[in-house]
């Protein structure tokens, strides 16, 4: 009797299964996932989470953004200040612009200034002017560095009715003033190691409809260096463990900022004792021994060894003048 083809393949192919030895195989372990941002984070940078106290700092700064109240937020500079007020104006629609003030800044800039335009000149408004225009919120940085005519001119705008905006240099005595523009200004505490900064006046004050003290960082850092070092736990622990140690001294309060420079830094391949006399060191004046030695009780088993009696040639050269 005849076989069939089909059959024969059929055979073949039992054959072969029952040849096959069983290989354990190992699962791959999912790759971990970065942390997600919803609603009025979802477009901070890549970097920022907010933690428990940003988000109750966000929500306040909400109500008083919302409702066009002028609010001034006192705190350290990294600390997420910035990021937040971009954030909110996001979520309400709005757009946000900034500029920082300096002792002896020209406000011509900031409010507008005649320029040559084909064969003729003509009026140019500023970020202030056009701020005020569209209904932006305008970000004030670094606000008790203001120059007194800035601040004088800016007193018409602030105030919580009638507000008015006169332009004489551009022969406008009245700019309309849109009724979602608002002003969040920022200032660093009086003092503790910044230069230049001082208490404001009374005067100046009553305009704010609130002042925001911003004490500690607004992000979850544990959340913002996995990030940054893309989830090396190990790394971003002793990122962490290395900001807790400055912190203890408020002449060493790193920010944020600082210590993403520094998980960045390290991440590129930078030795991590290193990248903290270039990224952190030099910011703390008279006090670059202390980081150093921070970095190197918690770095000092990661990557090439330095020797404990080499100092950098930045905090030498400080220590020596």
């Amino acid at each position: 009797m005849p076989i069939n083809e089909s059959e024969i393949d059929k055979l073949l192919k039992q054959l072969k299964q029952q040849d096959k030895t069983p290989v354990a195989t190992k699962t791959p372990k999912p790759k971990a996932q970065k942390p997600s941002r919803s609603g009025k984070w979802k477009d901070a940078p890549s970097w920022f989470f907010p933690s428990k106290y940003g988000e109750q700092v966000a929500d306040e700064l909400e109500v008083f953004i919302n409702n066009r109240t002028p609010v001034m937020c006192i705190g350290g500079t990294g600390l997420g200040k910035t990021v937040i007020t971009d954030m909110i104006a996001r979520k309400l629609g709005r757009g946000s612009v900034g500029f920082n003030c300096y002792s002896g800044m020209d406000i011509a800039s900031l409010v507008g200034l005649w320029l040559p335009h084909k064969g003729d000149v003509i009026w140019n408004h500023g970020i202030v002017t056009n701020a005020i225009i569209r209904g932006d919120v305008l970000r004030i940085e670094e606000w008790t560095r203001c120059t007194p005519e800035l601040k004088s001119k800016m007193f018409g705008i602030m105030d919580s009715k009638d507000r008015y905006w006169a332009l004489p240099e551009a022969k406008i005595d009245k700019v309309d003033v849109h009724e979602n523009f608002t002003i969040v200004a920022s200032a660093n505490p009086a003092g503790k190691g910044y230069v230049g900064t001082m208490r404001e006046d009374k005067a100046t004050m009553s305009r704010f409809g609130a002042v925001i003290e911003i004490n500690e960082p607004l992000a979850d850092e544990k959340k913002a260096m996995l990030n940054a070092t893309d989830n090396n736990h190990d790394l971003s622990q002793r990122i962490v463990r290395f900001a807790e140690l400055c912190r203890k001294d408020a002449l060493t309060y790193v920010s944020t900022r600082d210590i993403y420079y520094l998980a960045t830094a390290i991440k590129s391949g930078l030795d991590p004792k290193r990248a903290v006399e270039v990224t952190i060191a030099p910011k703390f004046e008279g006090m670059e021994s202390a980081i150093i030695t921070h970095g190197r009780s918690v770095f000092e088993d990661m990557g090439k060894e330095i020797k404990t009696d080499t100092v950098s040639s930045v905090a030498k050269g400080k220590t020596d003048a």
